[in-house]
């Protein structure tokens, strides 16, 4: 609820802000400016603990951006910082017992980090009509790790193999539409692969039996994100 209240509040004032500043702007020439955009959306976060998959982790993010503009709008370079909550899940399926009838209902516990994201890309866009644009963008990203929050207490120690900074790429595409000159809308869908660990875990014995030895542990950050956002031109203008 906390976290809903939040979105609702700052998406609300970015609109009325970019609203206002649409229409206060004159009708003047133009030579280049800044676009500034606001997104949200879908996060679908996965890892890979070593050689293992596990599930799918639906959470969010919320995001802000600074982007380069020219009257011709066919490329851009932007700076990007958010809020991404990443991560991946372990469901396990109701079972029954066969010796004793006991029901164990099926549960999903999940592996959340809280990340802070800086990127750097460049776009390439694509007119297709009435001045909408197809674009897809590339960019190197670092992340840094807010804190851990893992469903289930025996997973606790896990904490303190965690890596506070990560760091990968993000590649995807979208499409801007225009609301008006000053003001529009986009959607976008990125893929953002680590190259680091968000986890490292060296070989170990195992605490139950010292004979055997723990393999290590490497856990690396995939999420896929579906966005949606306004974004707001600023022109440089001479009169």
């Amino acid at each position: 609820m906390k976290f809903r209240l939040i979105y609702i509040t700052f998406f609300c004032t970015l609109f009325l802000i970019g609203w206002n500043f649409n229409l206060s702007i004159p009708t003047v020439s133009a030579q280049g400016g800044t676009i500034y955009s606001v997104k949200s959306g879908l996060t679908v976060g996965n890892q890979r603990w070593s050689n293992y998959n596990r599930r799918p982790l639906m959470k969010y993010h919320l995001a802000a951006a600074i982007e380069s503009y020219s009257p011709e709008n066919t490329s851009a370079i932007f700076l990007q910082g958010g809020y991404h909550l990443k991560g991946s899940a372990i469901r396990f399926n109701r079972t029954i017992s066969p010796t004793t009838g006991q029901e164990f209902p099926g549960r999903t516990d999940e592996f959340r980090f809280h990340n802070l994201s800086l990127l750097v890309g460049a776009k390439q866009k694509f007119e297709i009509f009435d001045d909408s644009r197809l674009y897809y963008l590339v960019g190197v990203r670092g992340d840094y790790n807010l804190k851990a929050d893992f469903d289930r207490s025996f997973y606790e120690g896990v904490k303190d193999q965690i890596n506070k900074f990560t760091f990968g790429v993000t590649v995807g595409g979208g499409l801007e539409i225009p609301l008006s000159h000053h003001l529009g809308i986009f959607f976008e869908l990125t893929v953002a692969p680590d190259f680091s660990n968000q986890i490292y875990i060296p070989s170990h014995r195992n605490f139950r039996d010292p004979n055997r030895m723990n393999p290590e542990q490497k856990v690396i950050n995939v999420a896929i994100e579906l966005s949606v956002g306004m974004r707001f031109l600023h022109e440089v203008i001479y009169h």
